[in-house]
């Protein structure tokens, strides 16, 4: 049971297919098959159900897949480590994002961090900021940038640089030129808001509750699932909505949104850098933390 056959086991799983596993490391179907029935037979158990063109693990497959990303991680770390020690930094990075920061904020800085480090892979994972939580939790993802304060023991999280919400509405609207809206008149409009996990539908909802605004009162008419749907949705004359003012500067500037100011609420919010308390972690995602750190530094 050595590592390359369990490389093949955890990219199958992945990929739910042999062939598609086969293309990625660079083996033929026969020998990732091959490797499979090696494995289940050296365990005496089933690992993967067929199920017509899709591969499934089964329960057994599944406490072998979670055992086998730890040690291939290890793997990793270990060869970072000792490429850390001659003086070289390689290898692949995995980070996930929540959607502000890993589309407006992380794109770049992973260009320059690869300018420094040339010879490193960079994989970005995209999600809400639950999802982000999660894949770390999970060793999925070896740290993440997120729009929300983390909530977890296992986890431990460091403030990034400052973001700020904005109230936006579409050309035509009555508030368009306002120069700035009371709280107590947002329950009156149409709202549009992120779906459960967002970090921006969290931070919206504390800053609203802080001014004293009953949350439960907005007359929300729909619940959409990434920022752009967000921003699509106000365009269209949908509805109102609060959103990172990064996601919006060029509709501002364009004059296809305006942005109106909320007196007396607080929409200014910090990203949070997030990675796990009791996983080693390799010398690549340190010379990450520590440049994703300087870089949002305020």
């Amino acid at each position: 049971m050595d590592l390359k056959r369990l490389e093949v086991f955890v990219k199958v799983v992945e990929h739910k297919s042999f062939s598609r596993a086969a293309e990625e490391v660079l083996l033929s179907q026969p020998t990732i098959s091959g490797h499979i029935k090696y494995l289940e037979e050296t365990l005496a158990v089933q690992l993967l159900d067929r199920l017509g063109r899709e591969v499934t693990p089964t329960r057994a497959g599944l406490i072998l897949y979670d055992h086998a990303r730890v040690l291939l991680a290890h793997r990793d770390r270990a060869v970072m480590a000792i490429d850390e020690f001659v003086g070289q930094m390689r290898g692949e990075l995995v980070c996930g994002g929540s959607t502000i920061p890993g589309q407006y904020l992380l794109p770049a800085l992973l260009g320059r961090f690869r300018e420094s480090y040339p010879e490193v892979m960079v994989r970005l994972v995209i999600g809400d900021t639950d999802a982000v939580i999660d894949g770390v939790a999970r060793g999925e993802l070896e740290t993440g940038v997120v729009g929300a304060p983390v909530d977890d023991d296992r986890l431990a999280s460091a403030p990034l640089g400052r973001d700020e919400l904005v109230l936006v509405v579409p050309p035509g609207h009555s508030w368009a030129n306002r120069e700035a809206v009371d709280p107590t008149e947002l329950p009156g409009q149409p709202f549009l808001q992120r779906e459960v996990g967002s970090g921006t539908r969290r931070s919206v909802e504390r800053a609203l509750r802080e001014a004293g605004v009953n949350v439960s009162a907005l007359d929300v008419v729909a619940q959409l699932g990434s920022t752009e749907a967000v921003r699509q949705g106000v365009k269209a004359g949908l509805g109102l909505a609060m959103v990172s003012k990064l996601a919006v500067a060029e509709d501002a500037q364009r004059g296809a949104l305006f942005i109106v100011p909320v007196r007396g609420v607080d929409l200014r919010r910090r990203f949070y850098n997030v990675w796990h308390l009791h996983r080693a972690c390799s010398p690549l995602c340190r010379a990450w933390l520590e440049f994703v750190t300087s870089e949002l530094a305020d």
